[in-house]
């Protein structure tokens, strides 16, 4: 790992002068919180990387557990940020201010590395210079099952190193999480990061925002492992509402975004969300959840009068 532009120092660090340390080439942004048990397996797959001109920075998102000290155990050199508990969205753009790299690849701090994941992310970006965004394949594993990739190999071969269309991703999901994700730096800057309104979806937020502005690649490797456990298969249930926040925080806020998808199609794709999420209600006989979102589904997408019937059958239930 390089030495990086800060020393270890517990919750608080002055920064080193940096002037006579060679600079990284990618910077690995890790937020981590309360996962201390799991973190030094990430670590690992890091450091196994075939690219090796990389700094690591670790933001602690306020944990309460040994987070800092399997940090400092690990390797004194890397960046260690502490703060108060913020979220995932200010813990990475925290991370990005930290970096000196000019690309960012980021990893959660329960999911591991194979070993060329940078090596192949950044070929593609400095192949294709007009690239911002850059993602490989990944694979689940854990809670007792079997394992499961998230674009088949089929789909994975033929995506290979092509430009991935804002449609493509608004409806078929195909970046599994940020650790599998390579950006170039200016780029995240000039997009002012993640955004905190999008909360769970903070990630596919920034993905949209990303392709409408430059072009977002796909690579044909499982580069990541990412563990699949009770706690974030719960957060699953927890991402329903928030699948729809971050669209209709994309449609007030970045219509650049809606103009290159077209307001039609993403009028459609937002009331589809807000239909699943009025019979996810419905089926946990939340009336009133379920007539509110049945309702916003008309309100998005008025020619699917679907909608309009079941919020008309539900209207008058309590």
């Amino acid at each position: 790992m390089h030495i990086s532009s800060e020393r270890f120092n517990g919750e608080s660090k002055d920064p080193v002068p940096a002037q006579s340390l060679k600079k990284p080439l990618v910077s690995v942004v890790i937020p981590a919180f309360n996962n201390a048990a799991l973190l030094r397996e990430t670590l690992d797959g890091v450091k196994r990387q075939t690219m090796k001109n990389v700094e690591v920075i670790v933001v602690d998102d306020g944990s309460n557990d040994d987070t800092a000290e399997v940090v400092r155990c690990y390797d004194p050199e890397i960046v260690y940020r502490y703060q108060p508990n913020q979220g995932q969205a200010a813990a990475r753009n925290n991370g990005v201010s930290l970096a000196r790299g000019d690309y960012i690849a980021f990893c959660d701090h329960d999911d591991v590395w194979n070993e060329r994941h940078l090596e192949k992310l950044l070929e593609c970006m400095t192949s294709h210079p007009n690239t911002g965004m850059a993602f490989d394949n990944a694979e689940y594993f854990g809670n007792g099952g079997g394992l499961k990739l998230c674009v088949t190999p089929r789909l994975s071969k033929s995506l290979d190193t092509k430009i991935i269309g804002l449609n493509f991703l608004l409806w078929k999901y195909p970046v599994a999480s940020m650790s599998v994700v390579m950006v170039r730096k200016d780029c995240f800057q000039r997009l002012q990061g993640l955004s905190s309104r999008s909360g769970a979806m903070d990630d596919y937020h920034f993905y949209l925002r990303m392709a409408a502005n430059r072009d977002v690649r796909y690579v044909d490797y499982v580069g990541c492992r990412k563990r699949v456990s009770d706690s974030n298969l719960s957060s699953l249930v927890n991402l329903k509402y928030t699948n729809v926040l971050y669209l209709e925080d994309i449609s007030k806020n970045h219509p650049e975004v809606v103009r290159k998808v077209g307001r039609i199609s993403f009028r459609a794709r937002l009331g589809r969300k807000f239909f699943k999420l009025g019979r996810y209600y419905s089926r946990h006989h939340d009336v009133r959840g379920a007539r509110e979102m049945f309702w916003r589904a008309y309100r998005a997408n008025p020619f699917n009068p679907r909608y309009l019937l079941k919020y008309v059958s539900i209207a008058f239930m309590e």
